[in-house]
């Protein structure tokens, strides 16, 4: 005959339900025990119940798993992050992998995780915000972790389109620039929002060059240089250092020099 199970003296001493929280709170005397209504109800637990030591282990071990989970359901159900960034999360929580694989499988048999839809909502949501496919593709394969085939299989048919409208609104942030640097400087910024250097230079070839704007540009920047360069140099000097300067700000040659010609 088996020896009787050693009580632990855990007796449950009072149950408090709250509905809102979907929580309940279990006594035992002077401890007690957070727990979800899902837990609950897949224990017959009620006042002056005595948990064995067995039993009391497996109740804490289960509102532990449970607690992971619902953790987890709450990353999933925000729809913003990958598989891999929710595992971290959960190690974060929970070292004990196989718990962590155990809430990973529940979420995806719910339906809850899905890198393939996470990557085409991202890829929509970042080309809305006119970035293009060489920094969509390495945002999901670098910080989402998104596994490669899944990145590889989406379609971006819009590039130009989107690198124009990008570019239309970025022209003005260059506009004192001389036009070749304005056309260096908005292609850098394209390709930096991800797009190739081609779709970046097709999508700025609708630049216009304004010679009366480049002129007033020019001596704008002439008189803060020249400004500059009186301080430290002279004749033939100072006209070197502003030719040099103004150079390689990206004005032409023969307008600089004829801009020189005027000053000194």
């Amino acid at each position: 005959m088996n020896a009787p199970s050693k009580r632990t003296g855990k007796t449950i001493t009072k149950i408090s339900f709250f509905p809102k929280k979907r929580k309940v709170s279990v006594y035992f005397g002077a401890d007690k025990v957070e727990i979800s209504q899902d837990v609950f109800s897949d224990y017959y637990l009620y006042v002056g119940k005595e948990l064995t030591s067995k039993e009391y282990q497996e109740l804490l071990f289960k509102i532990k798993q449970d607690s992971l989970y619902q953790y987890g359901l709450s990353l999933a159900s925000k729809g913003c992050y990958s598989t891999f960034e929710i595992v971290m999360k959960l190690k974060a929580k929970q070292k004990e992998e196989q718990s962590v694989a155990n809430v990973i499988t529940r979420l995806k048999k719910a339906g809850l995780l899905d890198d393939k839809e996470l990557a085409k909502e991202y890829k929509e949501e970042k080309e809305n915000l006119l970035y293009g496919e060489e920094r969509i593709k390495d945002d999901l394969l670098h910080k989402k972790v998104i596994a490669i085939e899944i990145v590889n299989a989406l379609r971006f048919t819009h590039e130009l389109e989107h690198a124009k409208v990008a570019a239309s609104q970025i022209e003005k942030k260059y506009d004192r620039y001389p036009y070749n640097a304005k056309l260096a400087k908005a292609i850098e910024a394209l390709q930096r929002r991800g797009f190739s250097y081609d779709i970046a230079s097709k999508a700025v070839s609708n630049y216009k060059k304004s010679s009366k704007n480049e002129s007033k540009n020019l001596k704008i920047t002439g008189e803060t240089l020249l400004k500059q360069y009186k301080r430290k140099y002279e004749g033939y000097d100072l006209r070197q250092h502003m030719f040099a300067a103004l150079a390689r700000k990206g004005y032409e040659i023969q307008s600089i020099n004829q801009y020189l010609e005027e000053v000194l």
